[in-house]
């Protein structure tokens, strides 16, 4: 397929995908909760953001039974933080980088945070970080422990499956009735020590 059809193909699913969107909105929202949700989405895409978080965020206010302007809050609420997160991240951002950013900020990350997690981070790209970042704070960690326990393990230079691998493991301890902050520090301390003690040559 040439570059010329592949773009097509690729302007014809997205618009397939927004269709669907749009679809589905209606069936949920009344119309001038719609209007405005609708409105925030069409900014979004023209700021290249992500609009799914947006549509979603407006089918969770509505599964809730929340009303039409707490919906319209929220999804614009949302708008600008993925705004803010983009500014943060640049231009070269994916989309799933923004939407954590955007989750991060929403839980109470400070911006400065997050450029020094991308800077820590490097050319690995900060999508694992912030996830990994995103999911301690929802077990409870506290932001500033979780926050320094992350660019602690991604400027050891910790790879994308370890950082999972330590998220997984911080959530069984938690659910097994740790501390949370014990557990997602010691097992940071861990990973940390680990990775940065060479291995022993062959013999």
């Amino acid at each position: 397929m040439n570059p010329v059809a592949r773009t097509l193909a690729a302007l014809l699913l997205l618009s397939r995908a927004a269709a669907a969107q749009d679809s589905e909105l209606a069936a949920r929202l009344d119309k001038p909760t719609l209007i405005a949700v609708s409105a925030i989405i069409d900014s979004a895409r023209l700021a290249k953001l992500p609009t799914k978080p947006l549509h979603d965020r407006a089918l969770e206010g509505a599964a809730k039974g929340s009303d039409g302007p707490k919906i319209v809050i929220a999804v614009h609420q949302l708008s600008v933080r993925m705004g803010s997160a983009k500014r943060t991240l640049g231009s070269s951002a994916t989309s799933e980088e923004i939407k954590l950013a955007a989750s991060a900020l929403e839980l109470g990350v400070q911006v400065r945070d997050i450029t020094r997690l991308q800077s820590a981070a490097g050319k690995r790209g900060v999508t694992m970080p912030l996830f990994v970042l995103t999911d301690l704070i929802a077990r409870e960690v506290p932001i500033p422990t979780a926050t320094d326990l992350v660019l602690q393990l991604s400027r050891a230079g910790v790879k994308d499956g370890d950082l999972s691998i330590f998220q997984r493991n911080v959530r069984a301890d938690i659910d097994r009735g740790a501390d949370p902050t014990v557990a997602a520090t010691t097992r940071a301390r861990g990973l940390v020590l680990r990775n940065s003690t060479p291995s022993k040559p062959s013999e």
